[in-house]
């Protein structure tokens, strides 16, 4: 990723130092599933989660044009999302995305994020503002953290919080 986007091999991993966090997910059936989320719609507050997902049911879906697309797991893939970090000034963009539960079996998921180290300054790195305008401003990692902390998993809104006041994204 440091390459595609102009940086040194190692300029991201500079950034992050050893900041990780280890999920697992236990999702039990429910008869209504109709009613109830597993996880709320959201995108990740980090800069990158590798997701690896239940081989054979079907649980993550993600927002598309304003309806909810169900992601099929593919067996022994990995799901690779960016999340919200915005080093590459939205050329790769993080994805809204919930957990929904299934009606009559058990579902499990495993993911690793990867955050900033808390001192890091995130926005977008100076190579990917030579040719388009900036769209986040620079703020210190553990100041955004307190910001997502702060409020409940709401979509993407956490990312209002980078942008610059006069820029729009979708």
């Amino acid at each position: 990723m440091s390459v595609l986007m102009g940086m040194d091999s190692n300029g991201l991993k500079r950034l992050h130092g050893d900041m990780k966090q280890y999920i697992m997910n236990y999702y039990p059936p429910c008869s209504r599933p109709d009613l109830v989320l597993g996880v709320s719609p959201h995108s990740e507050g980090g800069s990158l989660t590798v997701l690896l997902q239940d081989n054979d049911i079907t649980g993550l879906q993600i927002k598309y044009k304003g309806s909810w697309i169900p992601v099929k797991p593919i067996p022994n893939a990995l799901v690779v999302n960016m999340g919200d970090l915005a080093w590459s000034n939205v050329l790769y963009r993080s994805i809204e995305h919930r957990a929904v539960m299934n009606a009559k079996r058990t579902r499990m998921s495993i993911a690793t994020f990867l955050f900033a180290d808390d001192e890091a300054e995130i926005g977008p790195v100076e190579s990917m503002t030579c040719d388009r305008r900036r769209i986040y401003r620079k703020v210190k990692h553990l100041d955004y953290i307190r910001h997502r902390l702060g409020r409940k998993m709401d979509g993407k809104a956490n990312l209002y919080f980078l942008k610059l006041e006069s820029e729009s994204f979708g």
